[in-house]
């Protein structure tokens, strides 16, 4: 297109239109003069795309199909690794970048795929400023490496695979420093008007909330903490902070009752007063509005940015995620109980159930765990699961990941662990059996766990169901101590029913005792 060559030039013989009765000879002589024309008029002698391949055959042959096309004039061709380029490699000024990288499941290297694709994103960001870049992938979830947002996408076929086509501009250094510039006026801006009346009351509330939990968290090496907890009925939300650079706000869904005005304007003070309270800016104040879930909602994505932060816990590093889903990836409340789980985890075989990101997993494989197994019906969770024990050290063949309804696993395994933490959701649905609820099918969980632990085992079975009550068949039946309290932590301690949780063992059995037989009389013999 560039030199102004009619597609199909080199070859125009091979048309089948020539074999129609009705071709014009005559008037394809002349498109044919106007074509040779244009291609003629616009001879290119500068040099107009560069081409690089890590692989020196996969050079060679572009330059013969280059130069069958008669375009390699215009073409210069370098064996080049691009993960390995720097500075000096970038041609001057802003241009293009157009790549159709490797989507298969290893490397010839065997370096993961993945690796690839954050070195792509890593090396256009830092190095390309400016640029427009296009990536052609066969694998889209591969794209999710690159770590930058796309303008668009197209869903097109490369031959038979169907793919994506990524558009991304990167944004050149002065322009991210103009963005900076902008975002600072506007927070300044923003900060600089009063709060309402409603707003200074939830400030103050957040204020002292920060004066007597802060010095708390970070004795205990917590940096992420629940700040707030419908302290004040009519800002009902739960505030969380993650790092000391991120707030997850979760609305509680205000009853029909409230006006939707009173609502607005409610959610925009909770937001302005967080703000100035935390000192972090509104673009890391993530919200939602948090319900009751049924069906499928509960499984509902919100997003697909797939942004990804690192958080710490007990020296541990996790993955959250503040866009894509109603959760982040961790739950803050069960903070003590995973702390429980690493102490209790040494030389155990650890089984996790309803395993979510597998946070308890890391916890017990950290504390010595021999092995870890985690259960969950979603593969994404199982995944991140993965990631997390990844991203902490824990690879090898004693660590499993099973993709499977809970209780159908327990009832199709026979595997014994010595230690077992169960954390099921209030209420799910499953395609292999009905719908799960804690409260009614407490008993026929509580006993599949039991028959899967050893005789000196340990359960921790937990729930969030606020209305939920020990089955007292259960209570007789097993060993249960209430360890609720212990296992909330200061941060939470203003709501008491954030969650139950409870020790579950096998009952002791006592020896038979030997009956005891009455002294055998003597005989006395009579004189």
């Amino acid at each position: 297109m560039a030199a102004d060559m009619a597609p199909g030039l080199m070859h125009y013989h091979d048309f089948a239109f020539f074999r129609l009765p009705f071709h014009d000879e005559d008037l394809f002589e002349e498109v044919l003069e106007e074509a040779y024309a244009a291609s003629e008029a616009n001879q290119l002698s500068e040099k107009l795309f560069t081409g690089w391949d890590i692989d020196a055959q996969a050079i060679e042959a572009a330059r013969k199909n280059a130069k069958k096309a008669r375009v390699d004039h215009l073409i210069t061709f370098e064996q080049k690794d691009f993960t390995a380029i720097t500075a000096e490699d970038v041609p001057e000024g802003t241009h293009h970048i157009i790549t159709d990288p490797p989507y298969g499941v290893r490397l010839v290297n065997n370096v993961p795929i993945e690796h690839l694709y954050r070195t792509i994103g890593k090396t256009c960001n830092t190095l390309f400023g400016g640029w427009n870049i296009a990536i052609l992938c066969g694998r889209k979830e591969l794209l999710s490496y690159v770590d930058m947002k796309p303008n668009r996408t197209n869903s097109l076929y490369n031959g038979p695979i169907e793919s994506q086509l990524a558009h991304y501009y990167v944004f050149s250094e002065e322009e991210k420093q103009e963005f900076i510039r902008k975002a600072q006026e506007r927070r300044e801006q923003r900060l600089s008007e009063p709060l309402s009346e409603g707003a200074q009351m939830v400030f103050n509330r957040l204020k002292k909330n920060m004066a007597r939990l802060e010095s708390i968290m970070k004795d205990q090496g917590v940096s992420s903490y629940r700040l707030y907890d419908a302290d004040m009925p009519e800002y009902s939300a739960a505030i969380d902070i993650y790092e000391n650079a991120h707030i997850h706000l979760q609305e509680y869904a205000p009853p029909s009752s409230v006006p939707e005005e009173d609502s607005e304007r409610r959610l925009k003070e909770l937001i302005q007063a967080t703000e100035r309270a935390t000192g972090i800016d509104i673009d890391h104040i993530y919200v939602k509005q948090r319900k009751a879930q049924k069906g499928k909602d509960q499984y509902e994505k919100l997003d697909n940015e797939k942004n990804f932060f690192i958080m710490r816990e007990h020296e541990h590093m996790f993955l959250v995620n503040f866009t894509d889903y109603l959760d982040t990836g961790i739950f803050l409340d069960h903070r003590p109980a995973r702390a429980l789980i690493e102490e209790m985890a040494d030389k155990k075989r650890f089984l996790n159930l309803f395993c979510y990101t597998g946070t308890a997993t890391v916890h017990a494989a950290s504390g010595g765990a021999v092995s870890t197994v985690s259960v969950d019906a979603s593969s994404t969770y199982l995944d991140w699961a993965i990631r997390n024990m990844e991203l902490n050290g824990h690879k090898g063949m004693n660590h499993f990941y099973y993709k499977d309804d809970v209780i159908s696993w327990l009832r199709d395994t026979h595997d014994m662990y010595d230690l077992i933490f169960c954390d099921p959701p209030t209420f799910s649905n499953s395609k292999m059996r009905r719908e799960f609820d804690v409260y009614r099918d407490q008993r026929i969980l509580i006993h599949q766990c039991m028959n899967h632990l050893n005789n000196k085992g340990t359960l921790i079975f937990s729930t969030n169901f606020r209305k939920f009550k020990m089955d007292e068949e259960l209570m007789d039946s097993y060993e249960v101590q209430d360890i609720s309290e212990e296992t909330i932590g200061e941060d939470f301690k203003r709501n008491q029913k954030i969650h139950y949780c409870w020790k579950i063992s096998h009952k002791k059995v006592k020896p038979l005792q030997k009956e005891q037989k009455p002294p055998k009389k003597k005989a006395v013999r009579k004189k």
